[in-house]
């Protein structure tokens, strides 16, 4: 090999490695560097990011009820006892703890839950409650809010890849503009849930054309779902230009200049912003097998 192929090789290392992004760099870099701390609460809190996404016209989820004490909690349960479905979250939660997705009844006062199992009344007063008390908060012993809302029918193609929980796409966002995208799949493993650090599959999503280029299972890469077995390389996500419209739109609505945008696609293939996230995390790379700096456009000299 000669020297000038070498030197090419070294650099081409050099600048694999240079794009890879720690935690303190991106705490530094991107959060501290993009984001003033004051508007924190808008990306943290997912009933206030709720309130700036749709005062900005972005898509969301429809609220079914809102506990902020528990005073309120025997009247959520007695609204919630006239849907078949839905989804209970802490406002201020984070990596997907504290969530519970009743997926149809179960008999009168029940609901089978998406991870399998039953809800009873009791056990939903019970959770709200610990929702309340701040059980499932980012910062924890301050209290939080118990936010209910619809729960989203995935669109076809997306729910072909596994039926028992809901894919999401997480695009990360600099200064208003997409950077980077990945489609999040719920694994038996992960109990319905689309989060990685829980057993889900990231896959790796072309910005560009939306096509489906690599993905990762535990750090490891694979080709097909593996309980399903459907395809996860080369597939395109549907309406991907409308998903990615929508994730600048969402940055757009809150003065966070790096943020995680987590999107899904209903029955309909029209994208709904789930929320957003000020601290998104650094899996992407792994799943695209490529450091973060590289598509932020910030690599090291």
């Amino acid at each position: 090999m000669s020297d000038a192929a070498l030197d090419r090789g070294w650099r081409a290392l050099l600048r694999r490695r240079t794009a890879l992004v720690g935690i303190n760099r991106r705490n530094l870099d991107f959060i501290h560097e993009h984001n003033e701390r004051r508007y924190y609460p808008l990306a943290d809190d997912k009933l206030l990011a709720k309130e700036a996404l749709t005062a900005a016209g972005v898509r969301v989820p429809r609220t079914l009820a809102v506990c902020g004490r528990l005073a309120d909690v025997p009247d959520a349960i007695e609204r919630l006892g006239g849907f078949d479905e839905f989804v209970v979250k802490p406002a201020r939660g984070s990596g997907g703890g504290g969530i519970l997705v009743a997926a149809g009844r179960a008999g009168a006062g029940r609901w089978r839950s998406a991870a399998g199992g039953e809800i009873g009344t009791a056990e939903l007063r019970r959770h709200l409650a610990e929702i309340v008390f701040g059980a499932y908060a980012l910062w924890g012993g301050l209290g939080d809010r118990a936010l209910i809302e619809e729960r989203i029918e995935p669109h076809e193609s997306l729910r072909e890849l596994w039926p028992h929980g809901l894919p999401d796409i997480r695009v990360i966002t600099l200064e208003g503009e997409p950077r980077i995208a990945m489609l999040r799949v719920p694994t038996s493993r992960s109990g319905g849930r689309a989060n990685l650090h829980q057993g889900g599959v990231g896959v790796a999503v072309d910005l560009a054309s939306g096509r489906m280029s690599r993905a990762v299972l535990a750090g490891a890469p694979i080709e097909r779902h593996p309980d399903s077995g459907r395809p996860l390389v080369g597939v395109v996500v549907p309406s991907w230009a409308a998903v990615i419209d929508l994730a600048r739109r969402a940055a757009r609505a809150v003065p966070l200049g790096y943020l995680g945008v987590d999107l899904v696609l209903d029955r309909s293939a029209s994208p709904l912003v789930l929320e957003l996230n000020v601290r998104p995390g650094l899996e992407i790379q792994n799943v695209h097998g490529r450091g973060l700096a590289e598509f932020l456009g910030e690599e090291e000299a």
